[in-house]
């Protein structure tokens, strides 16, 4: 169950982590401009901070907060991504190497909120789970 419990954790940084890496590749390949390289950054940068915080062993508060998190951030992301595009390219968004990239970059956040929500429910039946050994007679 632990091994299982911290490949959800890695998964969830390594997709982090490939936010950057695609748009690196992307921009050498001619497809996405440095502001999309920044951004990929940025969401590398925020994502992999929560996945790294709600692994280690903090308190409760700290860890649910960063189980929580670990939902939203992809979520913005979901939701800044299509915008931030559009208005950056314009009716460029269209073509078919920047829609791939969108939606390789939705998928990625999707994902991650997916691991998140399956790490929070993890999380609520380890506590429940717990607290039914606890009062074990």
């Amino acid at each position: 169950m632990k091994i299982i419990k911290e490949k959800i954790y890695l998964i969830y940084n390594l997709l982090g982590l490939s936010y950057f890496i695609f748009k690196v590749i992307w921009y050498i390949c001619g497809f996405v401009y440095f502001r999309g390289v920044i951004l990929g950054l940025i969401a590398t940068v925020l994502t992999t901070f929560i996945g790294i915080l709600s692994f280690r062993k903090y308190k409760e508060a700290v860890k649910s907060l960063a189980h929580w998190l670990a939902v939203l951030i992809p979520l913005i992301i979901i939701f800044l991504t299509p915008i931030i595009m559009i208005h950056n390219l314009g009716p460029e968004i269209f073509q078919i190497e920047k829609i791939a990239i969108l939606i390789i970059f939705e998928g990625l956040a999707i994902t991650q909120v997916i691991l998140g929500i399956i790490i929070i429910k993890r999380k609520k039946y380890e506590k429940s789970n717990y607290s039914l050994r606890k009062h074990k007679p």
